[in-house]
């Protein structure tokens, strides 16, 4: 029989994530339990999809509805392509670019300006327009202990705090230090219930429950961080692991005082953080440097669907114009007081690129100079360098979440 596809119904839910689980290699029952439900909570009806044979599920997709953050401060509607999986056994048969191609119509029907996604294979995604928008640094520090911190002002005190606090106290720290951070997904309070508190044997990995020490000023909340512990002895020597899951503060004393905590942690000399923002204070807070090892990945990447409304979301660094073609329509982007217009015109372009990296450009963490030089951006150099200036970002893009 051919292969069918469509939305999948309430009750074909527990075969989508049996089908997404098992092809990641996870078992559902023993991983995520409570899997099913949770993913008819945090999707909508409508977009979640399947692909059929012969009545069995083979391939999965879904959205979820998110907004991140863009340069300047503000937000932007993203679909959030996740749960992307096809059974080893259905490889090479035109699947996943069924599913993808169903997210993107429904995308762009919903009025999506962006399309975003965590790619579990670097290679697949820049056939359906999607440029690197984000990266992370995995930060190991195996001899913690011995960093010093240097602050950068007073101590901020610190208060470990149960989770009843946590999830109470934690979205509105987060939500204003991230305010100004491109690509951070701004969090529902269903995404923070359901994701971000979640305790179930695939978040955990084996680790401790998640702690929360919260940084105080003068009476108000200025950061925080999440973490959780493996403890260990080698020799009779302390050799535990503390991960941080995440670490935010409103500035570089909440972040210090955050720091100093996390590298003086009994019993846990080696901490770890997965994926922390790129321009990180961490290395400008400590002496020495060298004992902090940094692994760059990329995270956040984005397709732009729209884009007038994408490039208007934003601030930019300074008013000018820039023509640009994609495709076979050339788009003028007009900046005045630091507000983005965008439309097409008849004029010739000063820049050729493709959509990819117009995503690739947008958040500010990647130059139009770099592109440039790697043969991803065709234009003269007056247009590149105006180009660098006007996507320029005072923050490092930062997407803190698989999704």
């Amino acid at each position: 029989m051919a292969l069918t596809y469509g939305a999948i119904r309430a009750d074909e839910a527990d075969a989508f994530r049996d089908c997404l689980m098992t092809t990641f290699g996870h078992d559902e029952a023993d991983a995520d339990p409570g899997g099913a439900e949770r993913m008819r909570v945090l999707i909508a009806p409508g977009q979640a999809w399947a692909a059929f044979d012969d009545g069995l599920l083979v391939g999965t997709a879904g959205t979820f509805d998110h907004a991140i953050g863009v340069p300047g401060g503000g937000s932007l509607r993203m679909a959030g392509l996740t749960m992307v999986a096809v059974r080893p056994t259905h490889r090479r048969r035109g699947i996943l670019r069924a599913l993808v191609r169903l997210h993107l119509d429904d995308a762009q029907q919903r009025g999506y300006p962006v399309s975003g996604l965590w790619a579990s294979e670097g290679a697949i995604y820049g056939r359906f327009g999607y440029g690197i928008a984000a990266y992370g640094d995995a930060i190991d520090i195996k001899h913690a202990h011995a960093l010093t911190i240097a602050s950068p002002g007073a101590s901020d005190t610190l208060a470990m705090v149960d989770e009843a606090t946590a999830r109470a106290q934690l979205p509105a720290i987060y939500a204003e230090a991230t305010a100004l951070r491109p690509g951070v997904l701004r969090r529902s309070d269903v995404w923070w219930r359901e994701r971000r508190f979640l305790e179930v044997p695939f978040v955990r990995g084996g680790a401790s429950r998640r702690r929360h020490v919260i940084a105080r000023r003068e009476g108000a909340n200025v950061g925080y961080v999440a973490y959780r512990q493996r403890p260990g002895f080698l020799g009779g020597v302390p050799s535990g692991k503390a991960e941080i899951n995440e670490l935010v503060g409103i500035d570089a004393q909440a972040e210090a005082a955050l720091w100093r905590y996390m590298l003086a942690l009994d019993l846990h000399p080696h901490v770890t953080w997965w994926n922390a923002p790129v321009d990180n204070t961490l290395t400008w807070l400590v002496e020495d440097q060298r004992p902090i090892l940094r692994t760059p990945s990329d995270t956040l990447w984005l397709r732009v669907e729209d884009v007038p409304a994408t490039l208007a979301a934003r601030r930019y660094s300074l008013d000018g114009t820039l023509r640009f073609a994609i495709d076979d329509t050339t788009w003028q982007l007009a900046v005045q007081g630091g507000q983005g217009h965008c439309e097409p015109t008849a004029q010739p372009a000063e820049l050729r690129l493709s959509r990819a990296m117009l995503g690739a450009l947008f958040l500010g963490g990647t130059t139009a100079s770099q592109l440039h030089r790697a043969g991803r951006i065709i234009g003269d150099a007056g247009a590149i360098a105006r180009a660098d200036q006007l996507f320029a970002s005072a923050y490092a893009p930062w997407c803190p979440e698989v999704f």
